[in-house]
């Protein structure tokens, strides 16, 4: 069966259409390979093409697939294509059993669209009456509830503007726009309030968890869009064993959860898991509380509440000689500016008297784990550690271990007077290490606790000038490496999409 996907033209995540639509069809049960869809995927073949046909030889239930896209408006079942209004008419005149099928006797409506011009209301009438003499024989026309809807949708030609390059005649399998009833929730119990203002305003399902929306806001949480996303690449289903290594504000996870995954989570810092100066209330909200926690956007909207803990992924928590238990790993490691990836320095001061003690020089007490070094290879094979300055917020690399640690004790100090008033574990100092070491750490976790075809999905920022470079991190032996959607910031600097898969295990008796 030919199909017509009709995808969202977004700026912003316009590479990750074929991925998501990958994944949801092997999600809701299409079990024949459509590597034949991607064979030209890495020369942007579908970059900013909005209809793509696939030809699928199983039926799929379509309708859960655009339930859970954030990228696909519709699927069209192709009954005629061509250049001009007189080519498909033609063609469809040949085709008459298809009309009988679906509409004789049914109340069906016509529908128009046209990317990349804008029509008006006159002249779309004007194209719908082209195929008059096919379906004058079928009057039963009902525009408020039909049982049948046909689709007429042009396409024009982005580089010559005002050329008609593509038209497509056919018969809407899921039309997100105008059917109510694919608007995704969670469960029955869903907030009425919520609910009906969605489905009045015909809003996509997920502009109810949008960032504006949500209670607890924090100062790098991923964007509401691009977090269905990626939960749609890793596949994520009910029941589903959901861990998030970086887990910040907890953006990833309240998306998971939405899909009924079981969630855990851990991170380094503390602060934003408890909200401690750094995670902030909506202001265009009502808060019945002034709790800040990472939970509390879990109760706005009645999900279940995922396990969090706090730990360093340096020096991984989790048993290597248990039975693989996690489904998919979905994770945005912090980097930037306005967050940075930390490990752990352990403080060789008694508990007792944070002011008197002798601050550590020692530098074993680094903690690193992923080549059995106490440091962090930098790009040219040196070892290189970024330290907080005591005078300014930037941060400095030096290759001196001993200089690093002693300014991060300085700095201890320099704040025990204010951290006597602080819970315990803010006397835990850290230090940052680059992305790349994390990503390296993050693929050792990912190797451990994944089971066999288990996914990982995650962000990796790259500069575009070394993009074969920052690509080259993505080799492990234990994973296939499935995708790398880019998303371009500006003409030097951007980040991956990346999407990986657990090699199964081979056991040996």
């Amino acid at each position: 069966m030919l199909y017509l996907i009709w995808f969202s033209n977004h700026n912003k995540y316009d590479e990750c259409k074929i991925t998501e639509l990958k994944s949801l069809l092997q999600i809701f049960g299409y079990k024949n390979d459509i590597e034949i869809l991607l064979s030209d995927r890495n020369t942007n073949k579908y970059k900013g093409e909005v209809f793509i046909k696939i030809n699928l030889s199983e039926e799929i239930e379509w309708k859960n697939v655009i339930s859970r896209s954030v990228l696909i408006k519709g699927i069209i079942e192709i009954w005629s294509e061509g250049s001009t209004y007189d080519d498909v008419l033609n063609d469809l005149l040949k085709k008459k059993y298809l009309f009988e099928n679906n509409l004789d006797g049914k109340r069906w409506r016509f529908h128009f669209n046209s990317f990349g011009k804008i029509v008006i209301q006159d002249e779309k009438v004007r194209k719908m009456d082209h195929f008059k003499t096919i379906l004058d024989k079928y009057p039963n026309v009902n525009l408020s509830n039909p049982q049948v809807e046909l689709s007429l949708l042009e396409e024009y030609d982005q580089t010559n503007l005002g050329i008609l390059k593509k038209i497509y005649f056919g018969k809407c399998i899921a039309l997100r726009k105008n059917n109510k009833v694919l608007v995704y929730k969670r469960n029955v119990d869903m907030d009425p309030n919520n609910l009906e203002r969605t489905k009045k305003s015909k809003l996509a399902w997920w502009i109810n968890y949008s960032l504006n929306k949500r209670p607890v806001l924090g100062p790098t949480t991923t964007d509401n869009e691009l977090a269905f996303i990626m939960c749609n690449i890793a596949k994520i289903k009910a029941g589903d064993i959901v861990l998030d290594p970086f887990v910040g504000s907890g953006g990833l996870l309240i998306t998971s959860s939405i899909f009924n995954a079981i969630c855990l989570g851990n991170d380094i810092d503390i602060r934003l898991l408890k909200g401690h100066k750094i995670a902030y209330l909506n202001p265009h909200m009502k808060h019945k509380s002034d709790k800040k926690n990472i939970f509390q956007n879990f109760l706005h909207y009645n999900l279940n509440l995922p396990e969090i803990i706090v730990s360093d992924n340096s020096k991984p928590i989790w048993n290597s000689f248990h039975k693989p238990w996690v489904d998919a790993i979905v994770t945005d490691p912090p980097y930037g500016n306005r967050a940075t990836v930390r490990i752990c320095l352990k403080n060789a001061q008694k508990k007792d008297n944070p002011v008197n003690a002798q601050p550590t020089t020692n530098a074993s007490t680094l903690h690193r784990s992923y080549d059995g070094n106490n440091t962090n290879n930098d790009h040219n094979g040196n070892n290189s550690y970024y330290c907080n300055d005591p005078n300014g917020d930037k941060e400095e690399e030096t290759n001196d271990i001993s200089q690093c640690t002693q300014k991060h004790d300085i700095l201890t100090t320099c704040n025990n007077v204010e951290g006597k008033r602080i819970k315990s574990f803010m006397t835990t100092k850290t230090v940052t290490y680059s992305c790349t070491a994390a990503v390296k750490d993050l693929l050792n976790i990912a190797s451990i606790t994944l089971v066999d075809n288990g996914m990982l999905v995650f962000l990796l920022p790259v500069q575009l000038d070394n993009l074969e470079e920052e690509v080259s991190l993505l080799k492990h032996e234990d994973f296939y490496l499935i995708s790398y959607d880019m998303q371009t910031f500006t003409s030097c600097t951007g980040r991956l999409i990346v999407s990986m898969q657990r090699k199964p295990r081979i056991y040996s008796n």
